[in-house]
């Protein structure tokens, strides 16, 4: 195992609390196989079956759900550490929900299910991980379907609340540019400006380039 594979096992949260030395050790009970994408590549199609328990260890990809009309509303980013659709792994109806695209070449690394099996019943500290990793999701998805009902100045503002509290600070670094932000809305991008030159007349925010000022 390489080092940059073992670093992004490392930042995965199943791996929580679990040594290099003990990953290493792990990995010679199971089967593994590292896969590589290329920007552009598309990881899997909504729809398609979850066959594997993949985790990023380098790279980029992008989650989008694209409803009927083409509407596209960005779910999630993921990078090195990340598990990709963990929740659907061990699914009775096991079809990935989402469309997930390759941003920047990315290695995978790739488990059976029933490796993956081998892990959690090895070790309680992954199985804990492994539940603490499923309750985040739902944690997740229930602020993102909350947020869905919500207009679209009920959206920027519960965002940039959250943002606030992850940043510490007034002074927040929005990473995404503003069609991608306006996809993590699933609004249209003319939607969003209109609401953040609002804001800013009223005095609410003060936007210099990526960052956005919370007065």
């Amino acid at each position: 195992m390489n080092t940059e594979t073992l670093d992004g096992l490392m930042a995965c949260p199943l791996f929580s609390g679990i040594s290099q030395k003990e990953i290493i050790e792990m990995m010679h009970t199971i089967r593994y196989r590292v896969v590589t994408y290329h920007k552009g590549d598309l990881f899997c199609m909504a729809g398609s079956p979850c066959l594997h328990a993949d985790i990023i260890v380098s790279g980029e990809m992008v989650a989008n759900l694209i409803g009927p009309s083409g509407r596209v509303i960005r779910m999630s980013m993921h990078h090195s550490g990340n598990m990709l659709a963990p929740a659907f792994v061990f699914a009775q109806d096991n079809s990935y929900p989402v469309t997930v695209e390759v941003l920047k070449e990315s290695q995978v690394f790739r488990l059976t299910v029933s490796d993956l099996t081998t892990l959690i019943e090895m070790d309680s500290r992954i199985a804990m991980n492994y539940m603490r990793i499923l309750s985040n999701i739902v944690s997740y998805l229930t602020k993102k379907v909350s947020m869905l009902s919500m207009n679209v100045r009920e959206k920027v503002s519960m965002f940039l609340r959250e943002e606030r509290k992850r940043q510490q600070t007034s002074r927040l670094y929005i990473n995404m540019s503003r069609q991608e932000l306006a996809d993590h809305f699933g609004i249209q991008k003319y939607s969003l400006l209109r609401c953040l030159k609002e804001m800013r007349e009223k005095g609410t925010i003060r936007i210099e380039g990526k960052y956005i000022h919370l007065l």
